[in-house]
């Protein structure tokens, strides 16, 4: 099937008009270079049973809460590991331009993430981010173990997701106004397919060029920023 990309990212027809937005924007390799979850599933389990459950969520036999259920039950850190861990996550510093623009024009925006309140609240401090909204799953500590904790699951998640993003969607947002969708995985996908405008790389681009759905690729938040600064006229 041949991809339905807008042809011009440019174009400032292709972006609605900022007092009709708000934005919703994904964490994991969107606003971080890496994805916080793989890297520390990857580094501290303590078998590699996370794999069958990464194999099939991928192939999507079984939905991110009981495949992040069964890898955070073989993760293994301290304390003082895990945040020594999160210190060395990059971010992607088109989040500061991004999150300043939208202020300027006063749309709301959000953070919507299958990833972990610790994990996110600490990145955002450490680099200054502070206020912004975040909607995400949270962790239980026993000891250097852990388990997953879904506030803003849904039996009725389309995804079996272990956050329902497109109910966050409706719970946060304003019905006069159209949604964008910044992200770059299979968890986005499903919000994605219910929003006016959607900016996509990596996996999620991919799925949505495989079913004809019309979407704005970028490479880094600097390329939202940017895209959106023209269309706003700033």
């Amino acid at each position: 099937m041949h991809s339905r990309r807008f042809a011009d990212p440019q174009s400032p027809s292709l972006i609605p008009p900022s007092a009709d937005l708000q934005v919703w924007i994904d964490f994991d390799g969107t606003i971080t270079q890496k994805d916080v979850l793989d890297e520390l599933i990857r580094g501290y389990a303590v078998d590699d049973s996370w794999k069958l459950a990464e194999q099939q969520w991928q192939e999507g036999s079984i939905g991110s809460q009981e495949c992040l259920s069964r890898q955070f039950a073989v993760i293994r850190i301290s304390d003082a590991e895990l945040d020594r861990f999160l210190d060395t996550i990059p971010i992607d510093d088109g989040i500061f331009p991004l999150l300043q623009l939208l202020d300027q024009f006063r749309v709301p925006y959000a953070v919507l993430s299958d990833g972990i309140d610790r994990f996110i609240h600490r990145l955002f401090r450490r680099h200054g981010l502070l206020d912004v909204p975040v909607r995400c799953n949270t962790i239980v500590r026993d000891g250097d173990a852990m388990a997953l904790s879904c506030p803003h699951g849904s039996a009725t998640c389309e995804s079996a997701a272990a956050h329902c993003k497109c109910a966050s969607m409706v719970a946060l947002g304003k019905p006069s106004r159209q949604s964008i969708f910044i992200g770059d995985g299979r968890s986005d996908l499903c919000p994605s397919r219910k929003c006016a405008c959607v900016f996509a790389k990596g996996v999620l681009a991919t799925n949505l060029e495989s079913e004809g759905q019309a979407f704005l690729p970028y490479s880094t938040l600097h390329d939202v920023s940017s895209i959106l600064a023209t269309a706003w006229g700033a």
